[in-house]
C-alpha cells in the first residue's frame, strides 16, 4: 500500500477505550478521522450517482465530495463536469464491469486450446482477443457464448497453468484502453472495481489493479475501491486487490431496524480482510434509500447512528447507498428531515475533521470481537474453521434437497470430479471468511446456485475427549456428519446467521473428519461454522485441517 493512502484514526472518547470494549457506559465522544485518500483535506463523504447537474446540486447542498459514476460529471468541458470542478466534487469511476465477465465452465489444463465457458447471455468477449486467468495470458482466435477456440496458452511472455473451475475471465486490452482514457481527468479521484460479488473474481480483481497501475505510471495513483456487503464476499479479497474497502451494510428492512448490524459484520468482515492485509483501511457505505412502501427510508436518527458505527469501526470516510429504482436517488434527496441530519454531520466532520458518537450500546458492547477504533491485525478467535475442502455446485433439479443423493454422501475423495450444475466440479481449498462460507458468492448468482448442492470438508483435531458447542449457521437447508454420523440438521429456506443454531456435540482426542451438506433453494447461500466450550466461550486447543 502505497504512502498516499496510509492512514490514522485517533479517539478522544471521554471515557476510556478499554470501558467501550468492555460493554460499559462511557460518555459520548468525537472520532477524529485522519482519511485515507482525502479529498482537499476532508475525508470521502459522497453517494452513488450524480449523472445529471441537478443530482450534483444535491450533492454540493449535502456536503458531500464524491459521487461513484461513469456520467459527464468526470468531463470538465461538460456543465455536470464544470460543476464538480468549480466545487471539489470528485468522481469514483466504475471498472467492475470487467469482473464480469464469462467464467471457466470447468477446470482447465495447461495444454488445452479450447477453453470451455459457462454459458450467459451478456457475458461474451470479442474476437480475436486476450484474456488473463491468474498468472497466464491467453490470446484466441474465435469466440462463442460457450467456449474460446484456438487459444495460444501462456501468452505475451506468461507460462501455461492449470485453473480450477469457476474463475472469472479478465480482458486486459479493452480494461487498459478505458483507464487510459480518463485517467486524465482534474475530477477523478478513484476507481470502484467490485460491487455486490460475481463469483470467483480474485484472479480478476487482481489483473485489474495491476492493470490501472501499469496505465497510470509513474504520473499517478487514484485509489482502487472494491466493494463488500455480505459475510462470504470477503472471498474476493486478498492482497493486490484494491487500496480502500468499501464496507455496506443496511439495517433497516422489512422486519425493521437491526441496531447492531453495521458494528457485528464490520468487525467479523475485517477480521477476515485484515488477517490477509493488515490495516487495511475501509469506507463505510450507509443505507439512505427505501426499497418501496414496506421498507421505509432510515430515519434522521437511524441513518445517524449508522454514520456513528461505521466511524466508531474506524471508517475512513462515509458514503451513502441509494436505489435509482424510481426518482434520482429515490432516498434521502426525499426526504426533508434526513437531508437536514446528513448536512449536519458532513457539516460536523468538515469543521471539525470528526464525528460526535454516543455511547456503543450494550448489546454492540457486548458482542465486540475487536477493539474500538483503528487496529492493524485482528485478535484472533479460537475455534473459528479457518479453511474447507469445497465442493459445487451440485444440481438438485427436483427439488429433493438434503434428500438428494451426490457420491460425497457416500465416500468424500479429494482427487474425484464429477458432473456439476454448469459441468465438472472438483474439491477445492476455499478459505473461510471468519468461519463463514459464501458459496454464492464463490459461485455466483442467478441460475447457477438455486436449487444446488454443494458439500465442504475438513478435519477438526482436539488435544482430548471433550463435550463442546458447535454453533453454526445456514442459508438454506443443511445437515453436518462428524465421521459420517450426523449431529445436526436443519431443513428449510432461511439466511445464514452465525450462531443461529447451537448444538452441543462430542469432540473425541485426536481427529474427527466433519462434513456439512448445504443446500440452496434461491438467493443467498453459504454457512458459518464455529466451536466453543459449553459456556459460548472461544474454544482453545484445537487444529484443523486443512
Amino acid at each position: 500500500m502505497t504512502r498516499a493512502i496510509r492512514w490514522v484514526l485517533v479517539l478522544t472518547f471521554f471515557a476510556s477505550e478499554a470501558s467501550q470494549v468492555a460493554g460499559h457506559e462511557d460518555a459520548p465522544g468525537r472520532v477524529i478521522i485522519r482519511p485515507c485518500s482525502p479529498i482537499e483535506g476532508a475525508p470521502v463523504l459522497g453517494t452513488y450517482g450524480g449523472r445529471t447537474l441537478e443530482e450534483l446540486v444535491l450533492v454540493k447542498q449535502a456536503g458531500m465530495n464524491l459521487v461513484i459514476t461513469a456520467g459527464p460529471a468526470l468531463d470538465p468541458q461538460t456543465p455536470e463536469g464544470k460543476f464538480c470542478l468549480e466545487n471539489g466534487i470528485k468522481v469514483m469511476y466504475p471498472l467492475q464491469r470487467y469482473v464480469n465477465l464469462p467464467k471457466l465452465a470447468c477446470a482447465i489444463r495447461d495444454t488445452d486450446t479450447v477453453i470451455p465457458l459457462y454459458h450467459r447471455r451478456d457475458r461474451t468477449v470479442p474476437a480475436p482477443g486476450l484474456v488473463q486467468i491468474e498468472e497466464e495470458l491467453i490470446r484466441y482466435q474465435e469466440s462463442t457464448r460457450t467456449a474460446l477456440i484456438g487459444c495460444q496458452r501462456g501468452s505475451d511472455g506468461t507460462r501455461p497453468a492449470a485453473h480450477r473451475e469457476g474463475i472469472i475471465l479478465f480482458s486486459p486490452e479493452a480494461c487498459a484502453r478505458e483507464v487510459q482514457a480518463v485517467k486524465e481527468s482534474p475530477n477523478l479521484w478513484g476507481w470502484y472495481v467490485l460491487g455486490d460479488s460475481p463469483g470467483d473474481a480474485v484472479s480478476a480483481l487482481r489483473a485489474l489493479y495491476r492493470t490501472i497501475r501499469r496505465v497510470e505510471g509513474d504520473a499517478g495513483h487514484h485509489p482502487v475501491c472494491a466493494g463488500y456487503g455480505s459475510p462470504g464476499s470477503t472471498c474476493n479479497f486478498a492482497a493486490g486487490v484494491c487500496d480502500i474497502m468499501m464496507l455496506y451494510w443496511y439495517p433497516v428492512g422489512a422486519r425493521g431496524y437491526d441496531r447492531a448490524m453495521i458494528s457485528r459484520e464490520v468487525q467479523w468482515q475485517l477480521t477476515a480482510a485484515r488477517a490477509r492485509v493488515p490495516g487495511v483501511p475501509f469506507i463505510g457505505v450507509y443505507q439512505a434509500y427505501w426499497h418501496d412502501e414496506t421498507t421505509p427510508c432510515p430515519t434522521p436518527q437511524q441513518m445517524r447512528e449508522q454514520m456513528e458505527d461505521f466511524v466508531r469501526e474506524g471508517a475512513c470516510g462515509l458514503i451513502a447507498y441509494t436505489n435509482r429504482l424510481k426518482k434520482p436517488f429515490n432516498g434521502w434527496d426525499q426526504s426533508d428531515s434526513v437531508q437536514m441530519a446528513m448536512r449536519a454531520a458532513h457539516a460536523e466532520i468538515r469543521s471539525m475533521g470528526g464525528l460526535r458518537v454516543s455511547p456503543q450500546p450494550t448489546a454492540i458492547a457486548e458482542a465486540r470481537i475487536q477493539p474500538v477504533g483503528v487496529w492493524e491485525a485482528p485478535r484472533e478467535i479460537a475455534g473459528l474453521v479457518p479453511a474447507w475442502h469445497v465442493i459445487g455446485p451440485l444440481d438438485d433439479p427436483h427439488g429433493d434437497r438434503l434428500r438428494a443423493v451426490h457420491p460425497p454422501d457416500t465416500v468424500v475423495s479429494l482427487g474425484a470430479a464429477y458432473q456439476g450444475k454448469i459441468g465438472p466440479v472438483q474439491w477445492t481449498l476455499r478459505p473461510s471468511q471468519a468461519g463463514y462460507v459464501g458459496l454464492g458468492e464463490l459461485y455466483g448468482g442467478n441460475r447457477t446456485i438455486v436449487n444446488a448442492l454443494a458439500y465442504a470438508t475438513c478435519t477438526v483435531v482436539s488435544s482430548r475427549e471433550q463435550d463442546v458447542q458447535m454453533r453454526f449457521g445456514s442459508d438454506d437447508d443443511a445437515a453436518v456428519f462428524f465421521d459420517r454420523k450426523e449431529v445436526w440438521r436443519h431443513e428449510g429456506q432461511r439466511g445464514a446467521h452465525r450462531d443461529e443454531d447451537i448444538v452441543r456435540v462430542h469432540l473425541k482426542s485426536g481427529a474427527t473428519n466433519v462434513l456439512v451438506k448445504v443446500c440452496n433453494r434461491t438467493g443467498q447461500w453459504g454457512f458459518f461454522m464455529r466451536f466453543t466450550d459449553l459456556g459460548g466461550r472461544p474454544l482453545e486447543g484445537l487444529d484443523f485441517a486443512p
